[in-house]
């Protein structure tokens, strides 16, 4: 499934687009396997595979723990494709979003790596420190293959240029919350809520917001305001910590729980 059905099918249903993001290599790849399996069948709609970096400048400390795990695990950027094409290969077919820094993908090479997520059906392609001025680095090399380059704005991003930035046919515009996010009766903080609904206005593409879920209500509050929710270092502990203490099987089993309640609160 392309990330455009994804979104039109969710419109459809009258709901926001769950967006899963996970840490590949944390604490291992072939959990990873696992967990993004798990994942997709727990109701993701779109899940972003996460390559570590010794420096996550645009991540938390959860994140940011999880790429150290990682790269203490030897986790590199061809083994992530590599787990990806086993996962089509296996019949899943939600959408992936390589997600990574620059250096990675600079490292191993723009129309290596470009060619490799063609290869293993990975729709799109994220480099969170490359801004939209330096971004044909890759989008030149990964449109005309098929493969999205999904760019990012922020709250203090003009509405003027959220607009220039989506005129791009990347799938979605990433909107990336920095604000701390307090509940008002049930609601998203009214200032939040209103700078998203202005991106949104000021966008072409449908916008999807991260978030540090913490709360199925607080994940259906943002489902009102955007169109597409992204949540990152809930799961990324979530597994994490249940992997630690109680093993592998029961990890999934309670990334299993949480995602399918995540997914029932995208419903507006």
């Amino acid at each position: 499934m392309k990330i455009s059905e994804v979104f039109e099918q969710a419109k459809k249903e009258n709901r926001a687009v769950l967006t899963i993001f996970i840490t590949c290599g944390d604490p291992n790849i072939d959990f990873s396997e696992k967990l993004v399996e798990q994942i997709c069948k727990s109701g993701a709609d779109i899940v972003e595979l996460g390559v570590p970096f010794s420096d996550p400048m645009a991540d938390g400390p959860v994140v940011q723990a999880a790429c150290l795990r990682a790269l203490d695990a030897k986790t590199t950027l061809p083994q992530i494709i590599a787990m990806a094409k086993r996962l089509r290969e296996r019949g899943i077919d939600k959408p992936f979003v390589l997600s990574s820094y620059f250096n990675p993908i600079l490292k191993y090479g723009i129309e290596k790596t470009v060619d490799a997520c063609v290869d293993a059906n990975i729709e799109a392609m994220i480099a969170l420190d490359l801004p939209y001025e330096e971004s044909d680095e890759i989008a030149s090399v990964a449109e005309p293959k098929g493969v999205k380059f999904i760019q990012f704005v922020a709250p203090a991003t003009p509405l003027n240029r959220v607009e220039k930035i989506s005129q791009k046919d990347a799938g979605f515009l990433y909107y990336a919350t920095v604000e701390k996010i307090e509940m008002q009766d049930g609601k998203l903080d009214s200032k939040i809520a209103q700078r998203l609904a202005d991106v949104r206005k000021a966008s072409k593409l449908p916008v999807a917001c991260g978030y540090e879920i913490t709360t199925e209500e607080l994940a259906h509050a943002s489902a009102l305001e955007s169109d597409s929710v992204v949540i990152a270092s809930k799961v990324v502990d979530i597994a994490y910590g249940t992997f630690e203490e109680k093993g592998e099987v029961q990890a999934l089993e309670a990334v299993d729980v949480f995602v399918k309640k995540l997914a029932n609160a995208m419903k507006r």
